[in-house]
Order: structure tokens, then sequence, then C-alpha cells
């Protein structure tokens, strides 16, 4: 935040905004052991992420390098655990990253938004269920 406080000199990871994904809504049948279940879609999100390189003045040089070698990360791929994840970088113009570091309540520094595509919430919950018939008779 202010000026008096001591800078940590280091890459400081920001979650700027959170996103629903437009592609599908409401739910779906899923077939269970004994008939069939309705379920929720699973929530999609896309989550925006600012990456700063908060260093003291006379550290810029190296504020540049690490933000460098935070660029060339998300452009390799990026896994944790089993799911992958696509990150795109989000252009921003001068007064977008004015607002956003007014808002935060800090001085600018070198920094950039990227976009982490793929995020899903998913419950698992029910909505409905019925079950199969029994036989596979037709009467005529």
């Amino acid at each position: 935040g202010s000026a008096g406080e001591q800078c940590p000199n280091k890459l400081v990871v920001s979650l700027v905004n959170l996103e629903r994904e437009a592609s599908g809504d409401g739910g779906y049948m899923q077939r269970a052991a004994t008939g069939y279940a309705g379920r929720r879609q699973p929530l999609l999100l896309n989550m925006h992420i600012m990456m700063a390189a908060v260093y003291e003045d006379k550290r810029y040089a190296e504020a540049l390098s690490v933000l460098s070698d935070a660029l060339t990360f998300i452009q390799s791929r990026f896994e944790v655990g089993n799911e992958s994840y696509t990150l795109e970088l989000v252009p921003m113009s001068t007064t977008d990253l004015h607002n956003i570091w007014t808002t935060m309540g800090g001085q600018y520094y070198p920094s950039f938004i990227c976009k982490v595509r793929g995020l899903t919430v998913d419950s698992t919950e029910i909505m409905s269920g019925s079950s199969m018939a029994g036989t596979t008779d037709v009467k005529t």
C-alpha cells in the first residue's frame, strides 16, 4: 500500500476477478446404478490474476527479470495435480491498470494480468432421480 512500507522484493500474485464461463448452463442426466440422476451442470470459471514484480527502485532490473520469467512460465504447460489449465495474457490499457492499482491502494509496479481458463466447480449434487424399466416386454 503506502510508500512507508518495506518492499518485499518478490513476485506477488493477486486475484483480480472471477468470471463465469458462458459455455453451458442448466442440468444434465447421468446414468446411475438404478436408473438416471439429474445433476447440475458444473460451474465453469475463468480467473484473472495479476503478477506484479514488487521490488525496490534500485532493483528494477531484477524486477523486470522476474516478470520475464513469470511470462515464460505462463507460456509453458501449467498443471495442478491431474488438471491442466490454459493461461493467456490479457491486454490492459494504461487506464485499466491505473484503476486496478488505485483500487488496490498501492503504487504501480511492473505487472501483467493473465486469464486462467478451465476451473471447474462441481458439487455432484443430484437434483432428481428416476428408475429404469424392470422389463423389456412391450405389449402390443
